[in-house]
C-alpha cells in the first residue's frame, strides 16, 4: 500500500505473520529491523510501497533484543539476543548475513547496547549477573566481564562519556568504568520496585532516568546520586523512558502485562512534571518498543518510530508545535527564492507550518468504521455529533454521540437512544449507564472514547440478547458500572477451550466437548464459544449464588428448560477411540521383534515379522539391515563403505522424519552411530564396543568412555511419545535440537521404551533399555569444605552459595580471596597461595597467632 499520513501517524507495516518482539533503528533513519522466533525482517521507511524482506530464523528461542549500530562506520551492522547467545548480522546488497555468534552467558540475556563511539564494542547483560563487554575484533571471548553479584536487567552506555555505563539490578543502579577494574565507581539505590529501563540524557554526561515498577520515573545527578533531582509520577508502572532528540521532552510507555488496554505514549516536558504534553493514540495493543528517526534533510519534523503487540509499526510525525512543548524551538520556516516567468521578477517564498488540527477530527479520522454490527451513519466534526446504527440479534439502536467543547479533557460525551430503536426502556437504560461509565473512566485520563464506547456497545447488547432470549433480561440493580467495565478488560483474555482432542502414542485418541443440549438451547448464533472470559461479566449477578465459572455459564440457563421439562440436564461426555491403525507403531511388532542374538539373525527375524503384518516397506528395510551387518563384519573399512555407516544412518534418518519411532528406535540399537571424531577419522576402524547389554556390533561408545558434548535426554522434560523434539532440515532429514549424534538416537531408544511401557510390553522395554548408553559418574574423592566466614555455612568456591558475599579473607593480605587458595586442615586458617608460600618459606608457625605449625600438622594427618 501507499505511505499516506493519518493526519499524526501513517501505518509502515502490518506484519501479523512476524509475530516479532523486537525493534531497531539504524543509523541512518532508513532500515528497520523486527526480530522474532520465526522471522528477521527489514523494512526501508523511504520506500513508498510496503515492501519488507523476510529472513527465517531457525531457533527455538524467541528473540530478546536488537540494536543497530549506532556509529556512521559501521551501521550495517546490528546484533540480536537469543537465550544465551548474541548474534551479529551484517545487512549488506540486500542480505542479512550473521558475521560473529557472541557466547559466554549462562543464563538468559536481559539487555544489550552498542557503544556509542566505538563500532566494534558492544555490552551485553544476563541473569547470571554478568555483563560482558565485547570487542568485534575478538569476538572469542570477553575483553571485560564485570561481576554485579545480582541479576542484571539492563545496561546502557553514557551518550558523552567513552568509559562509563550503567547497569540496573532489580531497584538498584550501578555506575561502571571500563578503565577501572571491574568494580562499579558509583552505587545508587533509585527504587524500591524493579527497574524497567534506563536512559542517559543525551545533552548531560552525568543525567540518567530511570523508569520503574513503583510507577515513577527518576531523574538522577551522578556527581550527586544520593537522591534524586525530580520525580516524574504516573498512574502506572513505567516500562520506558527515553529523551527526545529535541528540547526537555521525555517519552514513556507503560508496562504492557500489567496494563491491558493502555496502548499510549506519552510525552512530557521534564521542565513541567504535572501532566503529559501530548499522548499518541493509534495502537490497539500494547507498545513493544520505540525509537527516534534521523531527521530529514531540510525537515523541521522530528520521527518516532513504535512497534506494538498487534503487529503494525506507525510512524510518527512530531510536529513544531509539539516540539514547543517541550521546550525546543524549531527553525524558522525558510524563504525560498523563485523567479517570475513572466515578469523575470524575484519572489519570496515562505513556507507556512500546518495549523493544529482539531482533536475531535482527528478522532474521527482514526475512528475503524468496519465494527461488526455496527454501521458508522454520520460524523460531523462542525457539530460535534457522531451517528452509529448497531443491529445485534433481536435489538436494534440508533444512537447519537454529542462531544461538548471541553472533551476529552475530564468531560464525556452524551449518548442519546434514537426513538426508532428496537429496545425498551430496561435495556436502553443499561445501555446507557456502561457507556457513560467506560467514557468517564476515559475522558478522566484526558483519552478518546468514542472508538472504545462503540466496541463495549455491541459487547454490551450481544450479552443482553442472549439473556433476553433465555427470559432472564437483567433488572435495573444488576447492570453495575464495576461489573460491566471488569468484563471489558477482560476482553482481551481468551475463553477456555470447550472441545479438544489428544492423541496417544500407543493408538488412542481422547475426544472432549459440550453436552448437546447445551450447544442448542441457546439457539444458532450462541452455538459458538464466546471469544473472551467477559462474556461471564454479565451472565451471573452479584445476588446469585452462583459461582462465575465456565462450566456454570453453559449449564446456568438450564434452569429455564428444567423448569417446564423436569428432565435432568446431561453431563458432558469424554470419548476414547482406537485408531492404532493410523499410527506407524505396530503392538504386534513389538511383541514378535527380538534384540538379543547375533545382528544377521535379528533382522532375519524381524524382516520376516513385519511380512506376517504387511509391511513390506519394513521388510525392505531389515533386509538392508542384514546386508549392513554383514559387511560390518567382514570390511575393516566399514565406514566408508556404501552399505556401511551412510546407508544405516540414512535408514534411521528416514524413519525418523516419517515419526516411525518404532523403526528408528529399533534400528538405533542395532546401530548406534559413534560420530567422535569420525569426520577426521574417517580412515579408522570402527569402535567395537562389546560390554554389558550391547550388541557385538554396537558402535555407540562404551559407558566408561562418553563424548564430549554427550546430552542425556530427560525423560521428565520432553515429551517422549511423539517428535515434537526434533525438527525437519529443508531436505527431509530428521536432526537434533541439542548437540550430539548419539543423543538423537538415545532418545528414540527411550521414546520407544516408553511406548513399550504402556503397552505393558515390559520385557520388550527391558531389552531396548539394555541398549541405552549413559554418561560416567563423576569422580568423588577428598573434598575440603571451609565455613564462610560471614554466615558460617561450608562453602565450596570463593563465594559463599547462602549469603552471595566472599567466602574466605586471606589471613596475611586481609583481603577476600578470589582465586588459588590453601587453609590448614587443623586450624581452618588460609588465604592466597603465593602470600601462603612467601611466609612459610621463612616460618613454619600459623600468620594467625593461633600456634599452630600448620605444615608439620598436615603433613602428619596425611602420614598417619
Amino acid at each position: 500500500m501507499a505511505v499516506t499520513w493519518n493526519n499524526e501517524y501513517y501505518m509502515a507495516l502490518e506484519g501479523r505473520d512476524l509475530q516479532a518482539n523486537a525493534m531497531a533503528v539504524d543509523n541512518s533513519g532508513t532500515y528497520v529491523l523486527l526480530a522474532g522466533r520465526r522471522y528477521i525482517a527489514i523494512r526501508n521507511l523511504d520506500e513508498h510501497l510496503e515492501v519488507v524482506q523476510k529472513f527465517p530464523r531457525q531457533s527455538k528461542y524467541d528473540v530478546g533484543a536488537a540494536e543497530w549500530n549506532p556509529t556512521l562506520h559501521k551501521r550495517e551492522l546490528c546484533v540480536i539476543s537469543s537465550n544465551q547467545r548474541l548474534e551479529v548480522l551484517t545487512w549488506r546488497s540486500q542480505e542479512l548475513i550473521q558475521t560473529h555468534s557472541l557466547r559466554a552467558h549462562t543464563r538468559v540475556i536481559t539487555d544489550l547496547n552498542w557503544h556509542r563511539f566505538d563500532p566494534n564494542i558492544l555490552a551485553s547483560c544476563s541473569v547470571d549477573t554478568f555483563i560482558h563487554i565485547w570487542d568485534l575484533r575478538d569476538a572469542r571471548r570477553p575483553s571485560l566481564s564485570l561481576s554485579a553479584i545480582a541479576e542484571a536487567s539492563q545496561v546502557r552506555w553514557n551518550k558523552i562519556s567513552s568509559n562509563l555505563l550503567a547497569t540496573a539490578h532489580d531497584g538498584d543502579i550501578k555506575i561502571w568504568d571500563q578503565r577501572k577494574g571491574t568494580a562499579p565507581v558509583q552505587y545508587v539505590a533509585a527504587h524500591l520496585s524493579k527497574i524497567h529501563g534506563l536512559d542517559w540524557n543525551p545533552n548531560t554526561e552525568t543525567q540518567l532516568a530511570t523508569s520503574s515498577q513503583d510507577n515513577t520515573v527518576k531523574f538522577f545527578d551522578m556527581t550527586n546520586p544520593r537522591r534524586a533531582e525530580y520525580v516524574l509520577t504516573t498512574n502506572a508502572p513505567v516500562w520506558r523512558a527515553r529523551f527526545t532528540p529535541f528540547g526537555n521532552g521525555l517519552v514513556t510507555v507503560v508496562v504492557p502485562q500489567l496494563r491491558r488496554g493502555e496502548n499510549s505514549l506519552l510525552l512530557w516536558n521534564t521542565a513541567n512534571r504535572s501532566t503529559p504534553m501530548h499522548t499518541f493514540i493509534g495502537h490497539r495493543d500494547v507498545v513493544l518498543e520505540f525509537e527516534w528517526r534521523k531527521q530529514m534533510p531540510g525537515s523541521s519534523d522530528f520521527q518516532l518510530i513504535t512497534w506494538s503487540k498487534d503487529q503494525t509499526l506507525l510512524v510518527w510525525k512530531i510536529e513544531p508545535f509539539l516540539q514547543k512543548l517541550c521546550g525546543h524551538e524549531p527553525d524558522e520556516p525558510r524563504e525560498e527564492v523563485a523567479v517570475n516567468t513572466e515578469s523575470s521578477e524575484i519572489v519570496k517564498i515562505r513556507k507556512k507550518t500546518l495549523p493544529k488540527i482539531q482533536p475531535l477530527q482527528q478522532e474521527f479520522s482514526l475512528l475503524n468504521v468496519h465494527i461488526p454490527n455496527l454501521e458508522v451513519t454520520a460524523m460531523d466534526s462542525a457539530t460535534r455529533t457522531c451517528t452509529v446504527f448497531a443491529n445485534v440479534n433481536s435489538f436494534m439502536v440508533n444512537l447519537q454521540v454529542s462531544f461538548p467543547n471541553a472533551y476529552p479533557h475530564g468531560v464525556p460525551p452524551v449518548f442519546q437512544i434514537m426513538p426508532e430503536s428496537t429496545v425498551n426502556d430496561t435495556i436502553g437504560t443499561q445501555l446507557l449507564q456502561t457507556l457513560n461509565h467506560l467514557a468517564q473512566q476515559r475522558v478522566s485520563k484526558n483519552r478518546t472514547c468514542l472508538e472504545s464506547c462503540l466496541r463495549q456497545m455491541v459487547t454490551t447488547l450481544e450479552q443482553l440478547s442472549t439473556d433476553s432470549e433465555n427470559d432472564r433480561i437483567f433488572d435495573s440493580s444488576y447492570a453495575e458500572p464495576n461489573n460491566v467495565f471488569g468484563g471489558y478488560n477482560d476482553a482481551y483474555i481468551p475463553f477456555p477451550r470447550t472441545s479438544g482432542a489428544k492423541f496417544c502414542s500407543v493408538g488412542i485418541l481422547v475426544c472432549f466437548g459440550r453436552a448437546p443440549h447445551a450447544r442448542r438451547f441457546s439457539g444458532k448464533l450462541e452455538a459458538t464459544t464466546p471469544r473472551a472470559l467477559s462474556a461471564l461479566e454479565t451472565i451471573f449477578s452479584k445476588r446469585s449464588s452462583d459461582h462465575v465459572t465456565v462450566s456454570n455459564y453453559y449449564y446456568h440457563k438450564q434452569r429455564f428448560r428444567v423448569k417446564h421439562s423436569k428432565s435432568k440436564p446431561s453431563k458432558a461426555v469424554v470419548h476414547v477411540y482406537d485408531v492404532s491403525g493410523l499410527l506407524l507403531a505396530n503392538k504386534q511388532l513389538a511383541e514378535e521383534y527380538i534384540l538379543d542374538g547375533d545382528v544377521a539373525t535379528i533382522c532375519k527375524h524381524n524382516a520376516a515379522t513385519a511380512a506376517v503384518v504387511g509391511r513390506w516397506d519394513l521388510v525392505q528395510a531389515w533386509t538392508l539391515a542384514e546386508l549392513i551387518a554383514c559387511t560390518q563384519s567382514k570390511n575393516e573399512e566399514w565406514y566408508n563403505h556404501p552399505f556401511g555407516n551412510q546407508l544405516s544412518e540414512a535408514l534411521i534418518s528416514h524413519y525418523a522424519s516419517h515419526f516411525d519411532i518404532q523403526m528408528a528406535a529399533m534400528l538405533s540399537c542395532i546401530f548406534g552411530k559413534n560420530q567422535v571424531n569420525y569426520s577426521h577419522q574417517s580412515s579408522k576402524k570402527s569402535i567395537l564396543h562389546t560390554g554389558n547389554g550391547g550388541s557385538p556390533y554396537h558402535t555407540i561408545p562404551p559407558t566408561e568412555v562418553p563424548p564430549d558434548d554427550w546430552v542425556f535426554p530427560s525423560l521428565k522434560t520432553m515429551r517422549s511419545t511423539s517428535l515434537d523434539n526434533l525438527h525437519l532440515n529443508e531436505n527431509g532429514k530428521c536432526l537434533p535440537k541439542k548437540n550430539g549424534t548419539v543423543s538423537l538416537y538415545e532418545y528414540f531408544k527411550l521414546s520407544y521404551a516408553e511406548i513399550l511401557h504402556r503397552w505393558g510390553l515390559l520385557y520388550s522395554r527391558a531389552e531396548v533399555l539394555k541398549y541405552m548408553c549413559g554418561p560416567p559418574e563423576s569422580h568423588k574423592g577428598v573434598e575440603f569444605l571451609t565455613d564462610c566466614k560471614n554466615c558460617l555455612k561450608p562453602a565450596k568456591h570463593c563465594t559463599c552459595s547462602n549469603c552471595k558475599k566472599f567466602s574466605l579473607n586471606c589471613i596475611i593480605c586481609h583481603v577476600s580471596v578470589r582465586g588459588s587458595a590453601n587453609c590448614c586442615i587443623v586450624c581452618g586458617h588460609g588465604g592466597h597461595t603465593k602470600h601462603l608460600k612467601q611466609w612459610f618459606e621463612k616460618r613454619d608457625v600459623c600468620p594467625s597467632g593461633c600456634g599452630c605449625r600448620c605444615l608439620i600438622e598436615t603433613a602428619s594427618i596425611f602420614t598417619a
